[in-house]
């Protein structure tokens, strides 16, 4: 199967703008770092062939490159001393014995799993007839994610007949009317209703609006179950792939903004607070301060609690309460896994260390907040007639806001669940928590 027969636009297939070192050579002006004569005699004695050289303009720090089959190698110059410092003769030797052992073996998940993103779609061409049927669907999509191609670039033809390799029907979660809620977050000004490319995780198209730390837009859709094309799984995206068109009832999503939300932050104390919270934070305190749970993370959550409380109308009171849980809520922490039993560990911390004085129902509240944060809701409201606090449901609403602004932070790992969200103003803050976590205006560092 040739590649220019199914790509749309010619100037998308990689290889073809690959040049021949032979034909440089002839060029009255050569590039920078190109040594021609005294290359070729280098690589004939390690018993290469110069035509598997090429020039490649595309590629700034590396303007050479190896080609040959489904081996592909970048070279920043063309001399001797860079291919010998390379040992190129032996790079080249080991990547083509890894994937021709793939494909001695049949394993070609192994294979294209390995090779180079920028030929892997001419390769699966090539293997196309060789490729199991049974494989053939799930390889496409898997190269196609991985070449920065759009669906419009292919044939329609193209598509079909990879269709018609699906082995079953996509299972995606959908409404009574099998209808599929999907995202998109782009950067360029192309209208949306080109875009082939969606995703089922708002998180995901919040991500690629913030591509460059550019402000993007975030859009919302619908599509029949029946009109999706494919559900790529590669890196968590849970891409969703679609002919342009087929997307019904798309709109725009507004999220709140630290560019917005900063001025009555500054007017309403808040950055103030969280300034004065940030110097209680010690890295000290924490099993690893520089992981995931360490004072980054703390930081956040602190700022998002913060803002949460005052969008939900919490008291001066129940604010301090719950910045004091957010600096302290992870200090019992002894690895970064899932731990139902750390918050009760940071708890006995807090006594230890004598890190919080307050009254005895504030010092009760505290308790439940940190003690229960990292087991479920249900879990928790089951204890909570344990702990010696007059208003139990008020305590609850705490532990609510607390546990967004928590989990809100869950960004940092693509793994925030939006339906877990519990409080309105916490879905209002999406992008905000991208934000805090890309920390563009420095507030974390300031802090």
């Amino acid at each position: 199967m040739n590649i220019k027969e199914q790509i749309v636009n010619q100037m998308l297939i990689f290889t073809d703008a690959l040049v021949p070192v032979n034909e440089i050579a002839r060029m009255p002006f050569r590039p920078k770092r190109f040594r021609y004569e005294e290359s070729l005699a280098c690589l004939e004695g390690i018993g290469k062939n110069i035509e598997d050289f090429y020039f490649n303009k595309f590629t700034p720090f590396a303007w050479f490159a190896y080609w040959r089959d489904y081996v592909l190698i970048d070279i920043p110059a063309f001399n001797p001393n860079t291919l010998e410092t390379m040992l190129i003769g032996q790079v080249i030797e080991l990547e083509t014995a890894r994937l021709q052992a793939c494909l001695q073996k049949g394993d070609y998940t192994s294979f294209f799993y390995l090779v180079d993103s920028r030929i892997a779609l001419e390769a699966y061409l090539k293997l196309f007839p060789r490729i199991p049927d049974k494989d053939k669907y799930q390889l496409f999509w898997y190269t196609f994610s991985r070449c920065n191609l759009k669906l419009e670039d292919f044939q329609p033809q193209f598509i079909h007949i990879i269709q018609d390799y699906r082995p079953g029907e996509l299972i995606l979660p959908h409404d009574e009317r099998d209808y599929v809620e999907i995202y998109r977050g782009q950067v360029l000004d192309s209208p949306v209703s080109q875009g082939s490319a969606w995703t089922l995780d708002i998180n995901t198209a919040i991500c690629f609006s913030r591509q460059h730390q550019a402000k993007g837009c975030i859009y919302q859709g619908k599509i029949h179950q029946d009109r999706v094309v494919a559900n790529v799984k590669y890196r968590n995206y849970k891409e969703i792939i679609c002919f342009p068109g087929d997307v019904e009832e798309v709109e725009e999503m507004k999220f709140l903004n630290l560019a917005d939300l900063m001025p009555d932050l500054e007017r309403q104390g808040i950055i103030q607070q969280y300034r004065d919270f940030c110097r209680l934070i010690k890295k000290e305190y924490f099993h690893k301060s520089g992981g995931i749970h360490g004072i980054f993370h703390t930081r956040r959550v602190l700022f998002l609690t913060l803002i949460l409380s005052w969008m939900e109308g919490l008291t001066e009171t129940d604010r301090g309460l719950l910045c004091q849980a957010a600096i302290y809520h992870d200090i019992g922490r002894t690895n970064d896994n899932f731990d139902p039993e750390h918050g009760r560990e940071s708890y006995k911390k807090i006594l230890q260390y004598k890190l919080i004085k307050t009254k005895d129902e504030e010092q009760e509240i505290l308790r439940f907040i940190i003690e229960n944060h990292c087991i479920s809701d249900r879990q928790a409201r089951q204890v909570l007639k344990d702990y010696q606090v007059a208003n139990l449901e008020h305590l609850f609403k705490l532990y609510l806001v607390f546990k967004d602004a928590d989990g809100l932070d869950r960004i940092r790992i693509n793994d925030l669940d939006v339906k877990q969200l519990r409080t309105h103003s916490a879905h209002k803050l999406l992008l905000v928590a991208r934000e805090l976590l890309e920390d563009t205006q420095g507030i974390m560092r300031k802090g």
